[in-house]
């Protein structure tokens, strides 16, 4: 089989972060089992590489009034490049990250079936981002997903949204995972005082920073590490205890999670209406082993008991409420690890690929045999 794997945005830090690997792990294991795959990206910045095809777009002027309509029309030309080059490639199926609609992405569904990646509640998310973007959503999704022939979803809670389940395609739910092969366990660090750890990416208002500003304050005693995000705050009213490290690349957040004794994931994803995520960074911290805090619930982990994961509800008010007990758990976790062995079989990249495998080629062979008809 051959795959044309397609991001409509790709740009450096991805190309560094989570998505970027799993996106690498995913074509790496897919040509492990015998199959051709190409990733073709549209790209802001100028990535220089062989192994995947790059169409890079920019805005051709500096002025404010006319940059973003520069920005659109070059995107839109490099739209046309990158279907011209899956043309060329000839695939046997399209599979292809979902986002908002780029003119003319459309054309991609006529050489060969899409397949789409569903990684959030994008209706929500973008009535979050401002009224322009949730209306521009609302009028033109149909266009990506209409004629795709099937979904993979990363929660159950994502494919059961009206708004997937309308159009009533083949859905599977595919949570997400990581290589544990790429990530060898930390060993336990010797702190002081408990270091609690997150990981995330600027402007999400549903990771709730925040909220961890406030246990900082309440609890001088720890230290908390915020990567991923400057800070929002200004110099001086950051508490001693809470350090902002903005982006680092996967080798700087090693060395951070080293010093870890707790790993915490989103804390306000509530914000944006939903209740279930599969995060990539809680998935990395159980790869180095490391004991984690969880607010909402995780697709692959919610119905597993351990004394190395502390549970809270998925409410606004959750960490004022639970302050106490994450302050005994990070205690408590101090010069521990987990041993990754009892879950590995939940996050492993290996063995949802076999599924994400088994659902394309169940897709081509329906696709033929409709078409025979």
């Amino acid at each position: 089989m051959r795959i044309a794997y397609v991001c409509r945005y790709y740009d450096n830090v991805i190309m560094r972060g989570g998505v970027g690997r799993k996106i690498q792990s995913q074509i790496r294991y897919w040509q492990m089992r015998d199959q051709e795959v190409r990733l073709f990206v549209l790209s802001p910045d100028d990535i220089k590489t062989e192994d995947f095809s790059v169409f890079q777009y920019h805005a051709t002027t500096n002025l404010p009034i006319l940059k973003d309509l520069s920005m659109t029309l070059s995107r839109s030309r490099e739209v046309l490049k990158l279907i011209d080059s899956v043309r060329v490639y000839k695939p046997d199926l399209i599979y292809m990250r979902f986002g908002r609609y780029i003119y003319p992405i459309h054309r991609l569904y006529k050489l060969a079936p899409v397949i789409l990646e569903l990684n959030t509640d994008d209706i929500n998310e973008d009535r979050q981002l401002g009224q322009l973007l949730y209306l521009f959503n609302r009028f033109t999704r149909s266009l990506i997903v209409k004629d795709a022939v099937g979904l993979i979803a990363v929660t159950q809670e994502i494919a059961e949204l009206p708004a997937n389940k309308m159009y009533g395609k083949p859905v599977r739910v595919i949570a997400n995972g990581i290589d544990l092969d790429q990530y060898s366990p930390l060993p336990a660090p010797r702190n002081e005082r408990p270091v609690i750890t997150f990981v995330g990416s600027p402007g999400m208002i549903w990771h709730g920073v925040e909220k961890l500003i406030s246990l900082a304050e309440k609890y001088p005693d720890l230290k908390i590490n915020i990567v991923g995000c400057q800070s929002f705050m200004s110099p001086e009213r950051v508490p001693s205890n809470v350090q902002f490290h903005g982006f680092l690349d996967m080798a700087g957040i090693r060395k951070i999670l080293m010093e870890t004794d707790v790993a915490c994931g989103t804390l306000a994803l509530h914000r944006k209406n939903m209740q279930e995520a599969s995060s990539l960074k809680v998935r990395e911290a159980i790869a180095y082993g490391i004991p984690f805090l969880l607010g909402y619930k995780d697709t692959d982990l919610f119905d597993l008991e351990s004394e190395y994961i502390l549970q809270i509800p998925n409410t606004e008010d959750n960490v004022e409420v639970y302050a106490e007990q994450i302050h005994s758990f990070a205690y408590n976790m101090m010069g521990k690890r987990l041993n990754r062995d009892g879950i590995a079989n939940r996050i492993d990249q290996g063995h949802k690929e076999e599924t994400r495998l088994e659902f394309f080629h169940e897709i081509i062979r329906n696709h033929k045999e409709n078409s025979y008809k």
